[in-house]
């Protein structure tokens, strides 16, 4: 069955059950797209790990997918935000749904053919978050906090709509990341333990809610330093009415403690690098003008000589013998970071060249 109707209540409740009267809130449904999902990623990913995100894609209609910050059902797990992903409008698992016998949670969606990855049967309204990571050195595991809601009643197996999380290796092994205790992905049916809600009203809505967080691990050890796909996806089953989402928050790899040495360190040398390339950049242009000016050869000798010894120093510091090498791995993933005493003391020695052209040429302006 393609269409089904059910009643909607006029009162609405936040999850948990917290009976809380809202207005309604209406729906401006698009069209499905493809486009950049930068920020609902970084909403989901722990703040350590920002920098391990590589690119993000979302496929769907714009209201499916929701950076939320209100609190609900334990949610946000780590920073102050979190994000929703529904097969209908995301914004009513925060606000709740006051239509009675609405259409609204058809959004004209995706539509996939047998796209049920247990059952097989048609999916509707699909949503699906991609995103591509950064395995960090040292890293053993990645894991996120998920949490299943429906309005779907779990008793009535017939519309199994569900959530598919897993992620995909360079090699092309898949593995599934967010299971039930059974094992099996969550969907509608086996899901177990829940919570009912009978509201007040003319009409008898029923919520169910996956009642406690769940997370979810996938062995990332023979990645590091590797991009990793991680997919999420929700999505109706035989009707496109009635709604089902996720809540994910803090998606993380598990490393060692030395891995976050690494990285202020590795923030520490890259200012540092950055730095003494912009003091590189002015020197030629500063000893033209100091020589043009008058400048001694003494003075312009031991200015050069400043120099070719800090680039010399940055080089041996990033073990290259080509500048622009290093431009190019500044920012890039390295399994380990520069010589930090050569990157300091090269951008200190040609600091101290630039200022000896510098106040060489005031010393001549001023006599």
């Amino acid at each position: 069955m393609k269409m089904r109707k059910i009643a909607m209540v006029l009162t609405v409740f936040l999850l948990f059950g917290s009976l809380i009267p809202l207005g309604y809130v209406s729906a401006t449904y698009g069209t499905v797209t493809a486009r950049d999902a930068m920020e609902e990623a970084k909403a989901l990913l722990n703040s350590n790990f920002m920098g391990s995100l590589v690119s993000a894609e979302f496929k769907g209609v714009e209201e499916q997918i929701l950076i939320a910050t209100t609190p609900a059902a334990g949610f946000p797990v780590e920073g102050d935000s979190y994000l929703i992903i529904s097969s209908g409008d995301a914004r009513y698992v925060i606000t709740g749904n006051d239509s009675y016998y609405s259409d609204d949670g058809d959004v004209g969606g995706v539509y996939i053919e047998n796209g049920h990855p247990v059952s097989g049967a048609d999916a509707y309204d699909v949503a699906t978050l991609t995103l591509k990571l950064r395995v960090p050195y040292g890293a053993t595991k990645l894991s996120f906090r998920w949490r299943f809601t429906t309005d779907e009643e779990p008793s009535d197996d017939t519309f199994q709509d569900y959530f598919y999380s897993y992620v995909v290796f360079p090699d092309g092994k898949k593995v599934v990341a967010a299971t039930l205790p059974n094992g099996t992905i969550p969907y509608v049916g086996p899901i177990a333990p829940y919570t009912r809600e009978t509201t007040p009203g003319d009409g008898v809505y029923l919520y169910a809610i996956m009642n406690y967080t769940s997370t979810a691990v996938v062995d990332v050890s023979q990645y590091q330093g590797k991009e990793i796909t991680i997919v999420f996806q929700v999505a109706d089953t035989e009707d496109e009415i009635v709604d089902t989402a996720v809540l994910i928050d803090d998606l993380k790899f598990d490393v060692p403690q030395s891995f976050f040495v690494y990285n202020r360190m590795m923030v520490i040398a890259q200012v540092w690098t950055m730095y003494f390339f912009k003091l590189h950049d002015e020197f030629d242009e500063l000893y033209a003008n100091a020589s043009a000016m008058g400048v001694d050869n003494e003075t312009l000798s031991l200015a050069k000589e400043l120099h070719e010894n800090a680039t010399q120093m940055i080089m041996d510091a990033w073990d290259t013998d080509n500048l622009d090498d290093i431009k190019l791995r500044l920012w890039g993933a390295i399994p380990t970071y520069p010589k930090m005493h050569l990157v300091r003391r090269a951008y200190v020695t040609e600091k101290d060249a630039v200022n000896l052209l510098i106040d060489a040429m005031k010393e001549l302006e001023g006599s």
